[in-house]
Order: C-alpha cells, then sequence, then structure tokens
C-alpha cells in the first residue's frame, strides 16, 4: 500500500506486450539486430526495462527503472524515486543536471492507476491508447546504475497533473508524448530546461481508454494478458485523495 498523502504509484505498474521495434523505429530509433522481445504485463520499479536513450544513434535498449546518479555531494546509490516530478524537473539537484542532455521515451502500451474508494480499498484500472498505439513515456536517464550485460544505466519516468479524465483515478498521471513531441524530446543536442519543459504537455483525456481490471496486478509475479482483461467496476464509490 502507497504512504498516504504521496505520490508513489503514479505510473508503478506499466505493460509492454507487443514488440516496440515499429514504434522504437518511427521515432529515429536504432534496433539493435541482436533485440529480443519478451512481453510482459505487470513492470515494477527496480527491474529491467526497455527505452530509447537521446544519443546519436538513439538505441533501444534494456535499463534498470529506478534512477541511479551521482550527486555532487554523495556516493552512487539507487534512488527509490522511480518517478520524476514534472514541477522540480529542472530545479532538482538530481533531475535537473539531467534534463538538459539525458532524456529518453519508455514504451508502454498502457499502466496501471488505483482508484481508492469509500471502503478502503483499491480497485486497479488500465489505461491505454484508445488508437491502440503504443504510449510514449517521457523520461531521463543515467549511465549509473546498469546491471553489467543485463542493462545500461537506469531511467526514471516523469509525471505531471492528472488531466481531468484520469484525475478521476488519481492526481498525477505520467508524462504521455505525441510522435512529434517525442521525437524532439529524443534530441542528442543539449536543450534548454525551458524548452525541454515545453514538450511536456498533458495528453488530452480523449486519447486515452480507461478499464477495470481483476485485482491479480497487485502482486508483482503475476504477469500474464489476463492482467488487462476487462472486470465489473466497483460497486462502491470512488474517492480522489487519502
Amino acid at each position: 500500500m502507497r504512504p498516504r498523502g504521496r505520490d508513489w504509484s503514479v505510473c508503478g505498474r506499466y505493460g509492454l506486450y507487443r514488440d516496440p521495434s515499429p514504434f522504437a523505429r518511427k521515432l529515429g530509433a536504432r534496433v539493435p539486430a541482436s533485440f529480443t522481445f519478451a512481453p510482459h504485463y505487470n513492470i515494477a520499479p527496480q527491474t529491467p526495462v526497455l527505452a530509447i536513450r537521446n544519443t546519436p544513434e538513439r538505441p533501444l535498449l534494456a535499463m534498470q527503472w529506478g534512477l541511479a546518479t551521482r550527486l555532487p555531494t554523495e556516493p552512487l546509490r539507487r534512488m527509490s524515486t522511480f518517478n520524476a516530478r514534472i514541477e522540480t524537473l529542472a530545479t532538482s539537484p538530481l533531475y535537473g543536471p539531467l534534463l538538459p542532455h539525458r532524456r529518453c521515451i519508455v514504451p508502454a502500451d498502457g499502466y496501471y492507476e488505483w482508484q481508492r474508494l469509500t471502503d478502503g480499498t483499491k480497485a486497479p484500472v488500465w489505461i491505454s491508447r484508445r488508437d491502440g498505439e503504443q504510449l510514449a513515456f517521457a523520461g531521463l536517464w543515467s549511465p549509473d546504475g546498469g546491471d553489467g550485460d543485463a542493462t545500461e544505466g537506469s531511467c526514471t519516468i516523469v509525471t505531471q497533473p492528472a488531466n481531468a479524465l484520469l484525475a478521476r483515478y488519481h492526481e498525477r498521471m505520467p508524462v504521455v508524448l505525441n510522435q512529434e513531441s517525442a521525437r524532439a524530446w529524443l534530441e542528442a543536442a543539449a536543450l534548454a530546461s525551458d524548452d525541454a519543459l515545453a514538450l511536456l504537455a498533458p495528453i488530452a483525456g480523449d486519447v486515452v481508454d480507461v478499464r477495470n481490471v481483476g485485482a491479480a496486478v497487485g502482486t508483482v509475479r503475476n504477469d500474464g494478458p489476463d492482467l488487462i482483461d476487462a472486470a465489473a467496476a466497483p460497486r462502491v464509490q470512488p474517492t480522489l485523495f487519502d
């Protein structure tokens, strides 16, 4: 259960079950000849995820989800924050130095959110694009925190205040970029912080579809297509905030 009053669950679980290679190539990414894909329906922080980095070749590669970086006065450590709040993206001593130079896109087929109900329980929903296209989460990356041959560096996903539709489920949402903004986010050249932030416009409510799903997604070891099957809506009323 998330600690009360904090933004811990935003984009804390997502799914990528379709090969993202075509999606990545639309963004100008290079897909290595050795690339292999395994579908996952319940991706959690501190596990390997696929991301496109904004280096000149824009490689699609595996990174650790959970940013590790070296602050000026501290040794290398794995950060517990797997999301980065847009409000402090440019000013944070952790994220600010990465924003101009180290941006990435994390592809997804959809993500989960947990809606708190008036009886104290939480009901999961699956959020995806209505047109069936994959989502382009805006992220930042660090060369630190990789796991040898398994992952190359680490990354975090940017979050922002939810649009009117998604605010019914949580007050925040991941930043989802359209194709034009995603390509600009992946430019290898340095971007001024204001220019980078200007790319992070909220996705419109009519772009996404939300459906109730079963509680099995709450257990990390569960991973299969049944997790995103539609489930009956909860019988009790939702509440937005703790």
